[in-house]
């Protein structure tokens, strides 16, 4: 009986053991959302201006970006970034020149939570100073 009890709980032990070494299962990637929180920002570009506008993302989803708003009329850089707390303006990890358009003219996922930017920029074309209103549309 004691060689039979050996025998089980070794094979037991040794089930044990090489289950707990094994690879373990990632966890699922999280499904993204669609975008429901609407942030607007306004402000004045001046020449070889750069304004920064921080958000805050709560949940993996889409990310819409739309220059609502710029008189006079002009082309403006708008990029996404996350904020740099050396130097206060957003480190841009996407770009683009848009004009005024009532439709969205950057659009994306946003893959982790967290604290992002938005960046308006002088592409280097004003001539003077221009004011703005960018919407963004995210989770």
């Amino acid at each position: 009986m004691k060689k039979i009890l050996a025998v089980v709980l070794s094979a037991t032990l040794l089930t044990l053991s090489t289950g707990a070494c094994s690879d373990p299962t990632p966890p699922a990637a999280p499904t993204p959302v669609p975008p429901t929180i609407t942030d607007t920002f306004t402000g004045t570009l001046t020449l070889a201006g750069n304004n920064s506008h921080p958000f805050t993302v709560s949940q993996v989803g889409g990310l819409r970006v739309s220059l609502t708003g710029v008189s006079p009329s002009a082309a403006v850089g708008i990029g996404v970034g996350t904020p740099s707390t050396a130097t206060g303006t957003c480190t841009v990890l996407a770009n683009m020149t848009a004009v005024l358009n009532p439709g969205v003219q950057m659009s994306g996922t946003a893959t982790v939570t967290g604290t992002f930017c938005i960046a308006v920029f002088d592409v280097g074309n004003l001539v003077e100073s221009v004011n703005y209103t960018i919407t963004v549309l995210h989770s």
